[in-house]
């Protein structure tokens, strides 16, 4: 090895070396001079380094203490709060998604005074809707005049049309076309096999693509609720239209967009209902629109799949109960893992393509 190989990164390990040196010379003597301390003490307490550690960094001068990090958190925590705020009081039209976060806290040694406990906490955030005519009180009443309306839907009115028959006919040749040029065996040795990847992924139709856009997304801080009840719901709601600092007669006068699982929206729709005679519209819930996250709507096609399509290892070969069991999966088929169960799916469904390619071969 040459003396140049050996030594290559000297000078830029030098170089570092001589600028934490002046920031903690620096800090030392000026403690208002802590940018790089700053940083390296937030990231210190994020990889979890214990608090006898960063006390003897900070004393060394390298980071700023643990109760100077814990202040930037703060610090950090309520100007996200102001920016989802301002969001909200600008006009613009937006969603609000929570969901409830549960912290088991354990003690190692457990006293009358000092024993295990829970934190149940709802975490926030505000979403911006771009491109979107601000709600005003005639849509809100248009939408209330609708409700109970889906008494008198028919089948009909759902019904797809010829071009929707005629793109998703084309969507499914096009999605299985994928899988076994992906998945066949021996299709790395097929010629021009990038050609035939580009010419089955032109195949997938497009209807109205959307153009990417960035979301503004803007955390709304934690609250010290439990959304997982009718009661706390209601909790929810009042407490982020008190934090909006928006007043009450403005905020329940147009829609209010809030997303969340299939347990939130449940709960809101039951609060809802049995709050129908109550006295004004904030506590009647009329503004609350509520939807599924994109996420749950994922969750639920995938337990529908496994509680419709899972069938018997024994009677049946080739239903999921089978390919479960060879690919010895054990979680609970009843609630199952979102993630475990989109790979059994994906991986059954697969399975059966191939197969069904070598039996017309």
């Amino acid at each position: 090895m040459s003396r140049r190989c050996l030594f290559s990164g000297t000078a830029d390990f030098a170089s570092q070396v001589i600028f934490l040196t002046i920031s903690m010379l620096a800090f030392v003597r000026n403690h208002g001079t802590n940018v790089l301390p700053l940083i390296l003490g937030l990231f210190f307490k994020i990889s979890g380094t214990s608090s006898r550690v960063v006390m003897m960094l900070s004393n060394a001068g390298v980071c700023v203490s643990s109760r100077t990090v814990e202040r930037l958190k703060v610090r950090i925590t309520e100007d996200a709060i102001q920016l989802a705020i301002n969001l909200m009081t600008s006009g613009q039209v937006f969603f609000t998604i929570f969901d409830n976060i549960n912290v088991f806290l354990r003690k190692s040694q457990q006293r009358i005074s000092n024993t295990n406990d829970m934190i149940n906490a709802t975490n926030c955030a505000v979403v911006g809707i771009p491109d979107v005519e601000p709600f005003t009180e005639a849509d809100l009443a248009e939408q209330l005049a609708l409700r109970g309306q889906r008494a008198k839907a028919k089948a009909t009115d759902i019904l797809p049309t010829p071009e929707d028959d005629k793109i998703v006919g084309k969507t499914f040749v096009a999605l299985i076309a994928e899988m076994i040029v992906a998945f066949a065996p021996g299709n790395s040795r097929w010629k021009n096999r990038k050609d035939i990847a580009e010419a089955v992924a032109g195949m997938m139709p497009e209807d109205r693509p959307l153009c990417p856009d960035k979301s503004d997304a803007r955390p709304f801080g934690l609250f010290d609720v439990n959304e997982g009840s009718k009661k706390g719901v209601v909790k929810v709601l009042a407490v982020i239209q008190e934090r909006s600092t928006i007043s009450e007669k403005i905020w329940s006068s147009i829609w209010r967009i809030f997303v969340g699982d299939w347990l939130t929206s449940n709960n809101l729709r039951a609060a809802r209902r049995d709050r129908t005679d109550d006295i004004n519209a904030m506590e009647r819930l009329e503004y609350a629109q509520e939807l599924s996250a994109p996420f749950h709507f994922a969750l639920q096609a995938t337990h529908m799949i496994m509680r419709t399509h899972y069938g018997h290892a024994v009677e049946d070969p080739a239903s999921l109960a089978a390919h479960k069991g060879l690919l010895n999966r054990k979680w609970d088929v009843n609630k199952p893992n979102y993630a475990a169960a989109k790979s059994l799916i994906r991986h059954s469904l697969i399975a059966r393509i191939l197969h069904c390619v070598m039996d017309v071969d």
